[in-house]
């Protein structure tokens, strides 16, 4: 086969007619040599810092705090004039567009709407990076923005500044999740040059081991670095944690509202100096992985949606990799929801303390650090698959939402009690901290090879950029009840509908289908022929 632009040979394995790995382990250059012991603790270090508990936690910590600072009875006239302190038990609004609205709607649509922006940032960016060698700088890029968006958390402290805190919580979550995201892409070809990997490749085209073996093992290299990523991920938040909480101590965040307001913007601050240091050895030792060249006639800025427009021509093609990317819209929304819920609840329980919340945050980080290793520990001694992994998960958060639903009918539990959350907290790496890990790593399982940027930003799409809708409907469930714990039995739908349809996914089936589209792939945007 030839390149029709290049007139340069084209192997089978490369345009994935056959469901080869997409390495020559007879062939290596530097652009594909095996990762090394170096580049992959490093890549351990920037996931450590790149935890999300300044980014994801505190700024959102801080817009609750003010915005329910602001919020007023909007029983007792004139509006604002009575805070939501006086009587807890009070409806408790915001002025929004023009009249009042509950402040937790608020809090919702805010999520709702940096979900939504993301999903234009992940299509416009994501597949570019599978092409040429300038993937490195889409991570370092979005990491560099949002180190710059959280210090400005630092002039944002008065309930008056709800707004801008908002605003900012919105910028800098599009911007953290991108990195987020496409930081994740990096890990399915990073397994595929461990050396393990690649001896096995070697073994493979030897005839010493068998093609399901090969691949049984490729999985579990991917499943090794995905789930020792997250438990350094979770590391790195119980350490931040414990940084900000000294923070909030030499601060004295508990003697006074104005100080428990700077405790959070300087934690916010504290999180983001944490993951810059820990980003400096990924930035230095990552090793160049480039993709094929930009097909000619084609740019840098129309190529992304072009390619995703093509991809979702395919659909139907990649049956198995399209039923599990609409599944997880489903379960990602369910679970990002539940979350919001949950914090929403345990923020009101321990009436905003920055100090107190930071002992819950520290629990959830060592709970998942801990939690994913003995699930991926029982995964190597079971030699149980990623998809069976994740269902086990799947369940475990299905369960996590029935809790919120008993909350309802009594205040007995269902996330009304400070016992809960610590509760919540210390189970979350069992469940929700090993279902993330497991969901990127079963994705894997069926992505084409080479083109993980592409693939893994569409999961971004739909695990952040199209989770507006559960907030969204949440938002409107509470307006609709007056009690925000209606919201659960939707959320937990939300989880068990998709868990169900996974079952009927099927990872062989999805091995042809990616190689088949790879082949169509190469002829229709690549321009590749069949030599006769």
């Amino acid at each position: 086969m030839v390149d029709a632009e290049t007139h340069k040979e084209v192997s089978a394995a490369e345009i994935g007619e056959l469901p080869l790995p997409p390495y020559n382990a007879s062939s290596i250059d530097e652009a594909d040599a095996p990762a090394t012991k170096k580049e992959l603790y490093s890549y351990y270090a920037y996931y450590a810092g790149n935890n999300g508990i300044g980014s994801f936690q505190y700024s959102n910590l801080l817009f609750q705090n003010l915005i329910y600072q602001a919020a007023f009875n909007p029983d007792v006239l004139p509006l604002g004039s009575s805070s939501c302190d006086i009587d807890p038990t009070a409806p408790c609004h915001v002025f929004w567009a023009g009249g009042t609205k509950p402040y937790t709607s608020v809090i919702l649509i805010g999520n709702g709407l940096t979900f939504l922006s993301q999903a234009l940032v992940f299509i416009g960016v994501g597949s570019l990076a599978d092409y040429g060698s300038w993937n490195k700088w889409v991570v370092r890029g979005f990491s560099v923005l949002t180190w710059a968006f959280e210090f400005g958390f630092l002039g944002i402290d008065k309930p008056d500044q709800w707004g801008a805190a908002m605003a900012l919580y919105i910028i800098s979550a599009i911007t953290f999740w991108a990195s987020y995201v496409f930081f994740n892409a990096i890990f399915p070809k990073l397994s595929h040059d461990l050396p393990e990997v690649r001896n096995a490749h070697v073994e493979l085209t030897s005839g010493t081991i068998s093609e399901e073996e090969y691949e049984r093992r490729c999985s579990m290299a991917r499943s090794k670095v995905m789930n020792m990523s997250y438990v350094w991920n979770n590391v790195g938040f119980t350490i931040c944690g414990a940084l900000s909480l000294a923070a909030l101590a030499g601060l004295h965040a508990d003697e006074s509202a104005d100080q428990n307001n700077w405790g959070y913007s300087v934690s916010v601050a504290v999180c983001t100096g944490f993951w810059i240091i820990l980003a400096i050895p990924w930035f230095l030792w990552e090793k160049t992985r480039p993709g094929p060249p930009l097909p000619e006639g084609d740019n840098y800025f129309t190529l992304g949606f072009k390619q995703t427009w093509f991809v979702l021509k395919e659909a139907w093609t990649l049956k198995q990799t399209f039923a599990y990317l609409v599944a997880y819209f489903l379960l990602a929304d369910g679970i990002g929801t539940t979350i919001t819920l949950v914090a929403i609840a345990q923020t009101q329980v321990v009436a905003f303390s920055a100090t107190q919340n930071t002992y819950l945050i520290m629990v959830q980080g060592a709970s998942a650090a801990v939690g994913v290793f003995v699930v991926y520990y029982v995964q190597r001694l079971t030699n149980l698959s990623s998809k069976a992994m994740l269902q086990f998960t799947n369940i475990g958060c299905c369960v996590v939402a029935l809790w919120g639903m008993i909350g309802i009918w009594t205040d007995k539990a269902g996330y009304h009690n400070l016992w809960e959350f610590w509760l919540f907290n210390a189970q979350f790496g069992f469940t929700m901290g090993a279902q993330f890990s497991y969901g990127q790593a079963f994705m894997a399982e069926l992505v084409p090879r080479g083109r993980e940027y592409m693939f893994f930003s569409l999961l971004g799409i739909v695990s952040k950029g199209s989770a507006w809708i559960g907030p969204i409907v949440c938002s409107a469930i509470v307006d609709q009840n007056g009690n925000q714990w209606t919201a659960f039995p939707f959320v937990a739908a939300l989880v068990l509908v998709p868990t169900i349809g996974i079952f009927f996914i099927s990872v062989e089936k999805s091995r042809k289908e990616c190689a088949d589209y790879l082949a169509r792939e190469a002829v229709t945007l690549r321009h590749v022929t069949l030599k006769e």
